[in-house]
């Protein structure tokens, strides 16, 4: 590892940071947590720096990556920021966040079905995959949120944007850094900022359910869907529906094949009780009513996706709840 870091490689950049982001965190109408600010302040040092950054955020679902994803565009202001999302329902969400609180930047949002035309006026662009197949203009950073669900290459096109001879800064956002770019922060090839606070303290109750425990599983969730809460059931295979649709109302269902499955997503954000989904809820959506996160054959799951489906629950400080539940006879170590 001391060996490789000796390898990192420095690329000269003309992009200084000189936004004022202080004065932009004081027009916030809530305080940053100090892991916030403190990678805030990681980042403003690399970006005022002679040599391009490169640089690792690594959060939790729900800490707040966002706003230091925001804060970046607003330090490299007047350069352009660009930043590529997996999905067009999360770049949908960064979108309306950044409409929120960087009123006075024009920001574009580019998925597939945008219709072509020059970014040029732009100051930030946000955009699914469908930034790799456009004519991207010259930007000083450029950002991807939930870097594990994107290739090296696809990571690699988007830092060659710029034509001339200066590299862009590049930061990358994720709750579970897949195992390469762990090696590659091991041996300091790339630097890391970790935001372990969240805005508020999240209380997820996590158990492992056997199929005794079912009764008592189905008890709990109509007592939050009395209380205007939704629940989220992720199969490995959603053919097990038929029991939820039967038994309960507004069930909701995607899955990996779904070509629907953003508008689904949607409309049970807004009058849905249970989401029977596969694991393409483990990024996207934000579900501020959702309490209770249920995985049927856990054990089956890696070990990126658990966590980030458990973090879907009690975005906004409910008392969150994530079953795992089980078939496998005996308690499963691993999921212990």
């Amino acid at each position: 590892m001391r060996r490789l870091r000796l390898k990192r490689r420095y690329h000269k950049t003309s992009y200084r940071a000189s936004g004022n982001v202080r004065g932009w965190m004081k027009t916030l109408p809530f305080e940053l947590t100090e892991d916030q600010q403190k990678a805030i302040g990681e980042i403003e040092s690399d970006l005022s720096g002679e040599y391009a950054s490169r640089r690792m955020i690594v959060g939790d679902v729900g800490s707040g990556k966002t706003m230091v994803i925001l804060a970046s565009v607003v330090l490299m202001h007047p350069y352009r920021s660009i930043l590529m999302a997996p999905t067009t329902i999360l770049a949908a969400q960064l979108y309306e966040e950044a409409q929120k609180f960087l009123s006075n930047l024009r920001i574009a949002l580019v998925t597939n079905v945008t219709k072509k035309g020059s970014l040029e006026e732009y100051d930030f662009i946000i955009g699914t995959h469908a930034l790799l197949h456009r004519p991207l203009p010259e930007a000083g950073l450029v950002m991807v949120d939930e870097q594990h669900r994107f290739g090296t290459a696809q990571r690699h096109a988007l830092t060659k944007l710029t034509e001339n001879d200066t590299s862009p800064h590049y930061l990358q956002f994720s709750a579970t850094p897949i195992p390469r770019t762990q090696a590659m922060i091991d041996s300091a090839h790339i630097d890391v900022s970790l935001i372990v606070q969240t805005p508020f303290t999240k209380n997820i109750d996590t158990r492992i359910m056997v199929k005794s425990d079912f009764p008592r599983l189905l008890e709990h969730i109509r007592s939050e869907i009395a209380q205007h809460h939704q629940v989220l059931i992720v199969y490995p295979l959603v053919e097990q529906r038929g029991y939820w649709e039967k038994n309960f109302e507004n069930v909701y269902v995607t899955h990996g094949k779904d070509k629907e499955k953003e508008a689904v997503l949607m409309a049970f954000r807004e009058s849905g009780n249970i989401l029977l989904a596969t694991t393409v809820v483990e990024v996207g959506i934000s579900l501020p009513r959702l309490s209770t996160v249920v995985i049927v054959g856990s054990e089956r799951m890696g070990r990126s996706t658990r966590p980030h489906l458990r973090g879907r629950g009690c975005r906004a400080g409910l008392q969150g709840y994530c079953y795992l539940y089980t078939q496998k006879n005996g308690i499963n170590l691993r999921l212990e």
